[in-house]
């Protein structure tokens, strides 16, 4: 199991309102980080709810077994800084994203605009599935 305490991988973000428009499928996607077989991608969408930013990250298991997930993503403005955990499975091969599952963020709802984002205190641990009667519905424990 690796902790990161740091900010690893800050990602300046356009100021452009029409970013979200400019890409769709699967290029719209952009890389954050990839650690012990997890992907991190995201997408920055400007004026998510006609008024603030907002973010969604797609999460992407690259192992041939389940994972556990946990990590803080730190949203940056000219005007200050916060910060949101995260924490879940992923099965083999398995792809996660949305508000549905707990990846999406408007992290300021007063018009201030996202400049920076980044993860920090991530980790991936592998699951065992020796005893498939406690499995999920995605077949991790």
């Amino acid at each position: 199991m690796m902790y990161r305490r740091l900010i690893i991988c800050g990602m300046m973000l356009a100021a452009c309102e029409c970013f979200a428009q400019q890409f769709s499928g699967e290029e719209a996607w952009k890389p954050l980080l990839e650690h012990e077989g997890l992907r991190f991608q995201y997408i920055f969408y400007s004026k998510a709810n006609t008024n603030d930013d907002g973010v969604v990250v797609m999460l992407h298991n690259l192992n041939e077994y389940c994972i556990s997930y946990r990590f803080t993503i730190v949203f940056e403005s000219p005007e200050g800084s916060t910060s949101v955990d995260a924490e879940g499975t992923l099965a083999s091969l398995e792809m996660k994203t949305g508000d549905a599952e707990g990846l999406y963020w408007i992290p300021f709802d007063d018009g201030r605009p996202i400049g920076a984002i980044g993860l920090r205190n991530y980790a991936v641990d592998r699951i065992n599935v020796s005893d498939q009667s406690s499995s999920t519905e995605n077949g991790c424990p």
